[in-house]
Order: structure tokens, then sequence, then C-alpha cells
């Protein structure tokens, strides 16, 4: 009977979520150095910076063409609404394309 009464929490759409990133030492006195001069966290810059990053389709195309090696997929950005989405796509071999 208990149970019939209790409520279920709504799950907030803003609900976030904890990452933890390890920096080195450089990367960390100059992110301390620059929230310090911005007046917020060292926390709270480096979410501003990477949700900066994911917002930007140079530096998300950037990353990946470091990376290509590593994955068969790549992601294609594109801006719907004044907001970056993305796209999964699979890579296809050079190789095959000449055929």
């Amino acid at each position: 009977m208990e149970n019939e009464r209790e409520r279920v929490r709504a799950e907030r759409s803003d609900k976030k979520v904890r990452i933890n990133s390890s920096f080195t030492k450089p990367i960390h006195e100059k992110l301390d150095r620059l929230a310090m001069a911005c007046g917020v966290t060292k926390t709270r810059l480096a979410a501003y910076l990477v949700e900066l990053c994911l917002q930007n389709e140079n530096i998300i195309n950037f990353v990946q063409d470091q990376h290509q090696r590593t994955s068969r997929l790549r992601i294609i950005p594109s801006k719907i609404d004044g907001d970056i989405k993305f796209i999964f796509a699979e890579k296809r071999d050079k190789r095959q394309s000449n055929l």
C-alpha cells in the first residue's frame, strides 16, 4: 500500500553528468590561471570549453582527422536550428571507391 502513495520523480531535462578529467601539470596551470582571470571555477571553465568545442564544426572535424585511423565511423556535424547535431556515417575504404 505504501508504494502506491510514493511519488515518481520526473528526471530533469537539463540533468548534468559528471566526467572526471586528468590534465597535465602545464595544462592544469593554464586552466587555473584562465579560470582565475575570468572569475569562474576551473570545473565550470573546463565544461564551458568542452561545450564550445562541441559546437564548432572545425574543431570536431580537426579532432576526427587527428584520430581517423582508429575508427571506421565519422561524425558529420550539421547545424540545425542554430545547434550542432551529430550524424554518424561509416567511412568508406578509399580503395573501394576507385573501383
